[in-house]
């Protein structure tokens, strides 16, 4: 029924702005949603896998860690190599999903009976880049487990995480986590793992069950189009309701 009565324009007003405060409601709300639906971090792998996580072949070039910062002048990186078998003596085992990883694939006397094995002491710097493209790094997390020989250090973009293991290759992986409100930025970040190898001979690292996740960041388009999608819900409802 049409209204012929100034006592319902109240009532449209009313009507009117209901609608548009549901309608902003709506809006931010999905904005909301968009922004804290969780995305996993691309390209955290464990080490010595290939980009589907199928392991590589003993000797073979990790395509995802590179050796940034090397103390021995005959392995000077950027190639980080997958560890020879058999591993050196008190070493976690490889995984089916990870595998040590070092400067010098031979780390052991009896590795193919070579004689030119392990690596000199100093500082080894493996570095993982991974692409923060479209999220939110404020609210990144990182989670895994390693090993090392002899200590280690973690950094995420040259900022020190507080994770510190002196395993010397034995036992179960330590577990380590990079918390929200670490030092993560937006595009590619660098997460690296320092290994000191404190005697001459043996070193590597082995990281294992890596993974990260952090919130979608939601294009401005697609703001923009539930924007208009919801100002054409409110002028086709107003529209209806003068005609009515």
């Amino acid at each position: 029924m049409r209204c012929i009565s100034s006592r319902c324009t109240p009532l449209l007003k009313t009507s009117r702005l209901g609608v548009t405060v549901l309608a902003v409601a709506l809006l931010l709300n999905v904005s909301g949603i968009a922004q804290a639906t969780m995305m996993s971090i691309p390209g955290l792998f464990n080490t010595g896998v290939d980009g589907t996580g199928t392991p590589l072949a003993a000797g073979v070039v990790d395509p995802h860690y590179a050796l940034i910062s090397s103390d021995d002048l005959s392995f000077p990186g950027p190639n980080a190599l997958v560890t020879d078998s058999p591993l050196p003596a008190g070493w976690t085992p490889n995984t089916p999903t990870a595998q040590w990883i070092s400067p010098n694939a031979l780390q052991t006397p009896t590795d193919n009976g070579a004689a030119g094995f392990g690596n000199a002491v100093g500082t080894y710097i493996y570095d993982l880049p991974f692409n923060m493209a479209g999220l939110d790094p404020t609210q990144a997390t990182i989670t895994g487990s390693w090993a090392v020989d002899t200590i280690g250090l973690i950094y995420l973009n040259g900022a020190y995480v507080g994770f510190t293991t002196n395993l010397n290759g034995s036992g179960t992986p330590t577990p380590f986590s990079v918390p929200v409100g670490s030092n993560f930025g937006s595009g590619v970040n660098h997460l690296d793992f320092v290994v000191i190898n404190a005697a001459p001979g043996s070193t590597g690292l082995i990281v294992q069950g890596l993974g990260g996740s952090a919130p979608g960041i939601p294009e401005p388009s697609t703001i923009v189009l539930a924007g208009l999608g919801f100002v054409s819900l409110v002028v086709v409802r107003l529209r209806r309701r003068k005609s009515s």
